[in-house]
């Protein structure tokens, strides 16, 4: 009899600024990996598509050349699944869905485009779970920085809480691209340099203000470079490097003296290294600045592609981690509603009677995890417009919604979540999509979705429209085509009545059977 399988093969392929990556594992679950193929291919996508928005056909053939050779290897080690995500060169390419398609007819691979706040979270999650497998804890406060060649994302974590979130699209190879060489051959270009940064990250200083951050933790695609220039190992136990602040400072008070061939000289360093040494020091300099209670710093080397296995493996093996990144997830969705000074106490029972639906009818009606996180999210952040203007709050919290970044979640995702949000104080179906122009209509096979998740959520609001959270639980039922809502109360319950049975035609609609609210004492 033939030994059955255990394992599963994976390979995952980033089509990066800098680098076309493959990794191929297999694993049986998130402690048991094994690595048994790793490629890189250097490539210059960044310069090229921030400087001239596009990505030049020589440039496609030999990125169609590259990944073929991927699928061959893939083959040869029968692997049964991949992921392939392209990044910011890809994404800010004019000819990106022509690219795409070359890659698909010459290769078989569907390469998907991430979005930076998926980007940066995927990044996130694989140096969070790093730092917890070494032991360092964040309960004192840790600020994450992600530098890659087009962007940057800062993440504040306390404990298992994200507290502060932000997305700046001034990477290391963009900052250099900003500026010509006759700019960055000013004697002039250092004062200007820290002045563009310094204008830049101001806002996130404000924000900032009054916490405390212990461990400052460094990733992105030149953090070798800055660890050459620092003269330490690449990386220690975990892919970590451990320095103080005094290094970094001492360093870059240096490097501020030298000129292009001093760098070389002394860095042992190329031309083309060289001339993002400035820029990166300067910036990770403003970045100090943003945190002067951070002593120690962290330097990670994971990579995009650890963030892509590790995702993929969680979601495929690991129940209760994926549910913790799912709670620290909610937290930062949590902190975009304390911004707006949201009712916590109302939307944690919006959410609450909004889960219990779900889960009882969720499944039946096409639904699945995914959609049940966005639905806790738009439960939490369904009345954040009250901040602007009480009258219009649901238009306010669409454009609040639309207009923040939220690592983690699309940018269809987050139309949704916005979308859902809004129609929880409209009926979906007598507004047809357009009666506000002000709110963008979402893709057809994006309406059911939309219409699902709003009437479960305005359903849920009607039953705390006091603000007062009488109801204590909520049993659900479905009986003859009938959904039964029984809510457990010792108080007056009129008011919810009233407006429940105003609100209960949405869902009606929507998913086909009548719906009744009964009550017990």
């Amino acid at each position: 009899m033939p030994k059955r399988k255990t394992y599963t093969s994976l390979a995952v392929i980033h089509l990066g600024s800098e680098m076309i990556r493959m990794q191929i594992v297999e694993f049986r679950s998130l402690r048991r990996i094994k690595v048994i193929e790793q490629c890189d291919y250097p490539i210059r996508l960044g310069e090229e598509s921030f400087a001239h928005k596009i990505i030049p056909f020589p440039m496609v053939e030999e990125i169609c050349q590259v990944l073929h050779g991927f699928r061959e290897l893939m083959q040869d080690y029968g692997v049964e699944v991949y992921r392939a995500q392209a990044t910011t060169a890809v994404r800010e390419a004019r000819n990106q869905i022509f690219l795409l398609d070359q890659i698909r007819l010459r290769t078989g691979l569907q390469v998907e485009v991430t979005e930076m706040p998926m980007e940066i979270y995927t990044k996130f999650v694989a140096i969070r779970h790093t730092l917890s497998e070494q032991h360092i804890s964040t309960d004192e406060g840790t600020m994450f920085i992600d530098i890659s060649s087009g962007g940057l994302g800062i993440t504040g974590v306390e404990g298992n809480k994200i507290t502060f979130q932000e997305n700046f699209h001034i990477g290391i190879i963009r900052i250099k691209e900003s500026f010509n060489y006759y700019q960055r051959s000013s004697q002039h270009f250092n004062k200007a340099l820290m002045q563009f940064l310094a204008s830049t990250t101001g806002p996130v200083k404000a924000a900032l203000r009054g916490r405390s951050v212990h461990y400052l933790v460094i990733s992105g695609t030149e953090t070798e470079l800055l660890l050459k220039i620092l003269a330490r190992p690449a990386a220690g136990p975990g892919g970590l490097t451990h320095l103080t602040r005094q290094e970094f400072m001492a360093v870059f008070d240096e490097i501020r003296t030298l000129n292009l061939p001093q760098m070389i000289q002394l860095f042992h360093v190329t031309e083309e290294e060289a001339e993002i040494v400035l820029p990166m020091v300067l910036l990770y300099e403003q970045l100090l600045l943003l945190v002067p209670t951070a002593q120690e710093i962290i330097v990670s080397n994971e990579t995009f592609i650890d963030g892509m296995r590790l995702r993929y493996i969680v979601q495929q093996k690991e129940e209760e981690y994926a549910a913790h990144l799912e709670e620290e997830l909610m937290s930062l969705v949590h902190h975009v509603g304390e911004n707006y000074n949201y009712d916590v106490r109302h939307v944690t029972q919006v959410e609450k009677i909004s889960l219990s639906i779900f889960d009882k009818i969720g499944r039946l009606y096409g639904l699945d995890a995914h959609h049940r996180l966005l639905l806790r999210a738009a439960c939490i952040l369904h009345d954040i417009g009250k901040y602007v203007s009480m009258r219009s709050h649901s238009l306010y919290s669409y454009q609040l919604i639309m207009g923040t970044d939220m690592i983690g979640f699309t940018e269809a995702d987050k139309e949704v979540i916005a979308l859902a949000s809004y129609y929880h104080a409209h009926n979906v179906l007598e507004s047809h999509f357009d009666s506000n122009p002000a709110v963008r209509p979402p893709a057809p096979d994006a309406m059911p979705l939309v219409a699902k998740l709003s009437a479960i959520v305005r359903l849920a609001d009607a039953l705390d429209r006091s603000y007062l959270q009488k109801i204590g639980k909520v049993k659900v039922q479905i009986q003859n085509r009938e959904l039964v809502l029984t809510a457990t109360s010792r108080e007056d319950l009129d008011l919810e009545e009233w407006v429940f049975a105003s609100k209960a035609a949405m869902m009606e609609e929507v998913y086909g059977f009548k719906v009744r609210l009964e009550r017990e004492w």
